[in-house]
């Protein structure tokens, strides 16, 4: 039985107590103590409903908070493009208030940390391995003006109707790509990509655009369904998702700090004078997100090997060999781990959000991983919080933590 399905009351209780043991490193049954620590902060571990805090309080219950947010947010350039486990952007602007200066996501993916950054004048820098998620974040962190936005909504409308037009799909298309959609929605598709070229925020556009219109059941599930698309609402789509994010881009148009972003990987970033770390690295054996952005791949026309080769953690590995995939995944957080260690100031912080994996029926403890690996960087941990979080598309109940991490002074 999967844990949280068909428990009693009684059993959920008894089963949360042993996890709580699990998770603090304590025997079952035994009480739970003040953790020996040279930060005077650290306080007597909590149960927080269905989560646990410990360390700091007031700091555990601001990540408990973070991790517990839900609501649908459409300020500034979120909501413009979906992306697999994204993190929640009220999530981080909570989180961006635990520490100060710079601020670098070494796993920025689609850039919710560096948009709200941008809104709270923190000059950022968000790194990612693939080149869709670096894609789509420098897109949602470009500041424009009218003109801009005038001339993105003009070349959409331009697209939109030479696609309205268009009667013959991609003779290169790969079987995958020719399977995931309709003859006339490839065709609308493909007039769209050859009329705005090469500008970054209209291929941005376009890849919002590209799993919504086809078969493909969602971003994360690459099964296909029947679902039919009329004529010409692919073009219209493109052109009235075009003009959503020239509104969406106005919004931050007046933010003054910069926001970067490089294809880089976290493991190998070698940067320095950063007061704040807030990221939230692939959870063990969860996704493949190298492989679901295949059609994207294609419709951009982006060369991804490097994120197929080297992603972290991925599902498939784990899938492949569960003992050899724990084992590098583990060698490569403890490498990334240091990267941002690194790129801290002393005094600055590291806040890691990032949930257990599944195997199987086998959990992954992602948050003792992490804290060891940290901690064996000479990181002071400061405070943490664990709530259990339902994960529809896996049918399961798995644990997500968040915590934060304190580079020593001089």
């Amino acid at each position: 039985m999967r844990p949280g399905v068909g428990e009693s009351r009684k059993q959920k209780a008894a089963r949360l107590e042993r996890e709580t043991a699990e998770l603090l490193g304590l025997a079952p049954g035994a009480p739970v103590q003040k953790a020996e620590s040279d930060d005077a902060k650290t306080s007597r571990a909590v149960r927080a409903g269905e989560g646990i805090l410990a360390g700091d309080k007031a700091l555990a219950r601001l990540l408990e908070t973070a991790l517990r947010h839900s609501e649908r947010v459409e300020r500034y350039t979120h909501g413009f493009h979906s992306y697999p486990a994204a993190l929640h952007p009220d999530a981080a602007r909570d989180l961006l208030t635990i520490g100060e200066g710079r601020v670098l996501d070494p796993f920025c993916g689609g850039g919710t940390v560096l948009v709200e950054a941008l809104a709270a004048g923190r000059e950022s820098l968000g790194c990612d391995l693939g080149a869709i998620p670096c894609l789509v974040a420098r897109a949602r962190t470009t500041r424009t003006d009218e003109a801009a936005r005038t001339h993105l909504r003009s070349v959409a409308r331009g697209a939109a109707e030479v696609a309205l037009r268009a009667q013959e799909p991609p003779s290169d298309a790969p079987p995958d790509v020719q399977r995931a959609y309709q003859p006339h929605v490839a065709a609308e598709l493909h007039a769209i990509r050859n009329f705005i070229g090469n500008d970054p925020l209209l291929k941005a556009v376009l890849s919002a655009i590209v799993v919504k219109v086809s078969r493909r059941t969602s971003d994360t599930h690459q099964a296909l369904n029947d679902e039919e698309r009329p004529e010409g609402t692919t073009a219209t789509l493109f052109h009235k998702k075009a003009r959503e994010f020239a509104r969406m881009l106005e919004t931050i148009e007046a933010f003054p700090a910069p926001a970067r972003v490089h294809r880089e990987d976290a493991r190998e970033v070698r940067l320095s004078g950063y007061g704040l770390v807030v990221t939230s690295p692939p959870y063990p054996g969860v996704y493949d997100y190298a492989p679901i952005q295949s059609l994207r791949r294609y419709w951009l026309g982006v060369d991804d090997s490097s994120t197929l080769r080297d992603e972290i953690g991925s599902r498939r590995e784990f899938r492949a060999g569960r003992a050899e995939a724990l084992t590098a995944w583990k060698s490569d957080t403890a490498r990334w781990l240091k990267a941002a260690s690194r790129a801290l100031d002393p005094g600055g912080r590291l806040c890691v959000i990032v949930g257990d994996g599944q195997v199987g029926s086998k959990r992954i403890d992602s948050w003792t991983v992490h804290d060891e690996a940290a901690r064996a960087l000479g990181l002071r941990w400061v405070a943490r919080a664990s709530v259990e979080r339902l994960d529809l598309g896996f049918g399961t109940v798995r644990w997500e933590h968040a915590g934060v991490w304190e580079k020593p002074g001089v």
